[in-house]
């Protein structure tokens, strides 16, 4: 269950969450709007010139701001993509590296890199969603390192495949690691919500200040404003969480391995 505003956004469909989000943001800069322009005569706010250059400086700020924030975002899913690829490739090669060996040797071995990646599919993957792991998945990939040294000591023919086997099993629990620690964490998390938070106040409080001298423009422009900033806070939530909401990192190439292991035994 999300424990914060920014888990909240993060689970939350798009739409829904942009429209929870920007709908009072409208309402309250339309009713901001409404009460400056009555509070400062059109003269007055005309020649605040200061003012003006003021808020647009601000608005321009700001924008940087939260556009540095999606980007920065957007690389952290990127390479969370890249780590998820990786750990896969890194269990397939495994795989590949053990299958010529003999059955008496690799069986192990096998049989505990299977179990890893079945509860890396069923079990664990749900619990990424803020941050949490398996045990049990822990104790298969223990139980995988434990083969692989089992291996070293069959014989010295085996040796530079058990030196493989090591390095990839290590590329695995590298990898794994990288994908628990995923997202802002339960400290951090809470500390971006307040920050979303302040940022959506920011949003629908900056287009009070700006100057048209007609009303419809002006809040037509304070409503644009504040979508473009909510549709970047609400995109930037989500990318933060890699495992959670709509766009979720599917273990598709864990399950095109456990395909495999099924086929190879059907055949």
């Amino acid at each position: 269950m999300p424990e914060n505003v920014f888990e909240w956004v993060a689970v939350t469909p798009f739409l829904i969450a942009f429209l929870v989000l920007a709908i009072p943001s409208v309402v309250l800069s339309v009713i901001g709007i409404i009460l400056i322009r009555i509070a400062y005569p059109p003269l007055e706010r005309m020649q605040s010139q200061i003012a003006s250059g003021k808020v647009n400086y601000m608005a321009e700020t700001y924008a940087v701001v939260l556009g540095f924030f999606l980007v920065t975002a957007y690389e952290m899913y990127q390479d969370m993509q890249v780590t998820v690829k990786t750990e896969a490739m890194s269990v397939r090669a495994l795989d590949q590296v053990v299958r010529s060996l003999p059955d008496s040797v690799r069986k192990d071995l096998t049989m505990h890199l299977e179990a890893y990646v079945h509860t890396v599919v069923e079990e664990e993957w749900p619990l990424l969603t803020f941050g949490d792991w398996s045990p049990q998945a822990q104790a298969h990939l223990d139980a995988v390192f434990l083969a692989v040294g089992e291996i070293a000591v069959s014989g010295v023919e085996y040796q530079a495949s058990a030196l493989q086997a090591e390095q990839l099993a290590r590329h695995i629990m590298l990898n794994r690691a990288d994908r628990i620690a995923a997202g802002p964490g339960d400290i951090l998390g809470g500390k971006l919500s307040y920050v979303l938070l302040v940022a959506t106040l920011i949003a629908f409080a900056m287009p009070w200040f700006l100057f048209t001298p007609y009303l419809e423009v002006h809040i037509i422009l304070g409503t644009l404003l504040v979508v473009v900033f909510i549709s970047l806070i609400v995109m930037s939530a989500k990318l933060m969480y890699p495992f959670a909401g709509e766009l979720t990192i599917p273990p598709e190439l864990f399950h095109d391995y456990l395909t495999q292991i099924a086929g190879r035994r059907g055949g």
